[in-house]
């Protein structure tokens, strides 16, 4: 099926290489007779899996094409998205490589996945696998790079946990689960396991005090704003950085 530019030729940039390209999606509803054109980049049934981009173009500065003397094709699919559907799913957090960590998590929080419609949870599953695959290959949490993007996920997990009303640490405790998960394919994981949990918890600790005397110092901006009044820049800032908000 033909969409047009907007979907069927992809772009890096303004400038540079850049080609059509086609879309595989698979159907997931329940009538797989009764199928729409109309429902493909529209309808939720309608998953994407795999994009093929066919690198033939370079785009210059005045917007113009240029054939390239070398073409390929560039694609990529979901893995994920794929496993879903092999395990008749519609959703990636549906599938045997989420499911034990939810449930894990439902066990160590006591909240349902009704809660919020389950995002804390999905949220702490997705962030502790990057956690636990960056910490294996040998990254580690700190103020810059990688290590900062490192503790920022951290971070942001914790504060998921807090609509659970974990106040304690807790996300090391998932590495074990996501551990039996993986480590048939990924060994390292079960190596490096119990350095994975030890900085996972060092971290979440301190942060944990952190985010308490964010609360206090959160309290009493707030408490001098009048109804409907805006936090300044300043407060924000010091909110955001020191205090992990």
């Amino acid at each position: 099926m033909q969409f047009g530019h907007k979907d069927n030729f992809w772009e890096m940039g303004e400038t540079g290489p850049c080609g059509p390209c086609t879309e595989i999606h698979y159907y997931t509803g329940d009538d797989p007779d009764n199928q729409s054109a109309d429902g493909v980049n529209a309808l939720a049934e309608y998953r994407e899996i795999w994009n093929l981009v066919f690198i033939q173009y370079n785009r210059d500065d005045e917007g113009n094409l240029h054939e390239l003397p070398e073409k390929h094709v560039d694609t990529g699919a979901g893995f994920e998205r794929i496993v879903a559907i092999l395990n008749g799913k519609s959703s990636n957090y549906e599938t045997d490589l989420f499911i034990p960590i939810l449930d894990k998590i439902v066990e160590i929080s006591g909240k349902s996945l009704d809660i919020n419609d389950g995002i804390p949870h999905r949220v702490i599953a997705d962030h502790v696998r990057m956690l636990a695959f960056s910490l294996a290959d040998g990254a580690m949490p700190g103020n810059e790079g990688r290590g900062y993007v490192l503790r920022r996920v951290l971070r942001r997990a914790a504060r998921f946990g807090r609509m659970l009303e974990m106040k304690d640490p807790f996300i090391y405790k998932l590495v074990n689960t996501l551990s039996g998960v993986m480590c048939s394919s990924f060994p390292e994981l079960k190596e490096k396991q119990k350095h994975v949990e030890k900085v996972i918890k060092a971290e979440e600790s301190s942060f944990n005090e952190t985010l308490d005397r964010g609360l206090e110092v959160f309290s009493k901006i707030t408490k001098n704003l009048y109804a409907g009044g805006i936090i300044n820049g300043d407060d924000a800032f010091k909110l955001y950085d020191t205090y992990g908000f």
